[in-house]
């Protein structure tokens, strides 16, 4: 509980340091405002449908194997076969704005020491498994920036504005998180388990205005995957 207080407090800050200045334009030009929002709805809703649909695919087992699949396939449908576009448009690039690089550089550093520095240096045991470093730390932070960020705050962003976009989509990473682990399966909340959702909805609001500030789903992408591993046994 007090970790992630502490790390939301963080974020807060870093969201204030990071969200200051001008941001770069959107890649999609809001010609038709209206189509971003039914195209960011499509993909919302598909992901709480997601939750459903379970099957087994390689060491994955229920519906993490749909949610892979779907964070696969949404790319290459909405944006080749639906827009008919390259995936530059949804920030397959490096980043642009070098000052907000620093800044997430900082705090990849932070997080390292915190995480996984630390720990082991507090006598925590260290293992590897590399399954569920692959699954945790690699794909699904991969599968969740291009769904969250490059897709859904992408539209939101053509249609709203860069600081709306950031805004809704982290409250719906905190709402996803909420639905997958807690509406869908009926487990109740506990004091712990809102902080928890209170830090992941302040982390989704983070990775959304780190990927408003670089243009790029890279910085945005390291940021997450080194949080997943931190909390994931390995």
């Amino acid at each position: 509980m007090p970790t992630s207080i502490v790390f939301t407090l963080i974020f807060l800050v870093f969201i204030f340091l990071i969200r200051r200045g001008a941001y770069y334009p959107p890649p999609l030009l809001p010609r038709r405002p209206a189509r971003e929002i039914i195209e960011a709805s499509l993909l919302a809703g598909c992901l709480l449908i997601v939750q459903f649909i379970r099957f087994d695919l390689f060491w994955l087992s229920g519906w993490p194997s749909a949610y892979l699949v779907f964070g696969l396939l949404a790319p290459m449908v909405m944006e080749w076969g639906v827009r008919r576009r390259g995936l530059s448009d949804i920030d397959f690039r490096m980043p642009e704005n070098k000052k907000a690089l620093v800044l997430v550089t900082i705090l990849f550093g932070i997080y390292l020491v915190a995480r996984l520095v630390i720990p082991p240096l507090l006598g925590a045991a260290l293992t590897f498994n590399w399954q569920g470093f692959l699954s945790y730390s690699v794909i699904f932070p991969f599968v969740e920036e291009v769904i969250f960020r490059g897709m859904i705050q992408t539209r939101l962003e053509a249609a709203w504005g860069s600081v709306q976009a950031w805004i809704l989509s982290g409250l719906f990473f905190g709402f996803h998180h909420y639905y997958v682990h807690f509406l869908v399966i009926g487990k109740p909340l506990a004091v712990t388990d809102v902080l928890e959702l209170v830090f992941l909805t302040a982390f989704g609001m983070l990775l959304g205005v780190i990927y408003a500030k670089t243009r790029s789903l890279l910085p945005s992408y390291l940021i997450h995957a080194i949080n997943n591993l931190s909390l994931f046994p390995m």
